[in-house]
């Protein structure tokens, strides 16, 4: 396998935003894309999204084969989850409504291997394919591992901001992605994103990652234009510093959408 390069990790550390994009149906074909169009990174949603995890790791082939930095949307906090898309080949999980500090110290443990410090609890296997199927340094594999795979928390309940602080003090976690619709939700606000109320929340999370110098992750939502730079610029101010910049699904529905309609303009056209 050739040389894995964490480039979330690398743009971070030049002080740049890295940008990345959801791929919630089983097409390597899509990750390929993301890769060949200039994205850094690569979610494959398994809580969402319609993968079965076979698939998953020919779409994990497919990121290292274009150099995108690939992570798992995990379908819940399940330790063994984390496991299994870790040995897989991802370069982190991205782990959904996490509410708490003991669920946070979990996952982060099952994303390490131990170190001197006596944290960490992944299992460890040195025939998987992240350890390129037995043919690398098992202890070389074990520490690039500890500081190149990423744990992503999806904080998106009532209950995740009350505990933020607690659950930021775990040691472990790269980012956390606030979950704006969700929170709303959670919040008693219906589909309202941009309540005050909420609004607060969301700048309380951002604020807290950034005092312990943890990125924090914006997911963004429109689809026009415009409405897209208003909505990086709202995230921007609040001082996120990586953006997901929407889903294959979406994308792909936005662009046949809009082909039809300048096919059916243009056919208009043509009968006047």
């Amino acid at each position: 396998m050739i040389p894995r390069i964490n480039r979330i990790q690398e743009k971070r550390a030049r002080g740049e935003t890295p940008l990345g994009v959801i791929v919630q149906t089983g097409s390597p074909d899509n990750v390929e894309m993301a890769g060949a169009n200039g994205l850094d990174f690569v979610i494959l949603d398994c809580e969402h999204g319609s993968l079965a995890f076979d698939r998953v790791t020919e779409m994990l082939r497919a990121a290292d084969g274009c150099g995108i930095t690939p992570l798992v949307r995990v379908p819940d906090q399940t330790p063994h989850h984390v496991l299994r898309a870790l040995d897989a080949g991802a370069m982190g999980v991205v782990v959904p409504n996490v509410r708490s500090a003991a669920q946070a110290r979990e996952i982060t443990s099952a994303a390490k291997y131990r170190d001197a410090s006596g944290f960490g609890s992944r299992g460890a296997c040195p025939s998987t394919r992240a350890n390129g199927h037995l043919a690398r340094d098992w202890e070389a594999f074990a520490r690039w591992s500890n500081a190149h795979t990423q744990v992503w928390l999806l904080i998106e309940s009532a209950e995740g901001v009350e505990q933020i602080d607690a659950i930021l003090d775990v040691p472990g976690i790269a980012a956390i992605v606030p979950g704006p619709f969700d929170l709303a939700q959670s919040m008693g606000h219906g589909a309202d994103m941009r309540h005050p109320e909420v609004v607060a929340a969301l700048r309380r999370m951002v604020g807290a990652a950034a005092r312990r110098g943890i990125d924090s992750v914006a997911v963004l939502l429109a689809t026009s234009s415009d409405a897209l730079r208003e909505e990086a610029a709202f995230w921007r101010e609040m001082g996120v510093s990586i953006f997901w910049v929407g889903g294959d699904r979406r994308m792909m529905s936005l662009a046949m959408a809009r082909r039809r309609e300048d096919v059916e303009a243009s056919l208009r056209a043509l009968t006047r």
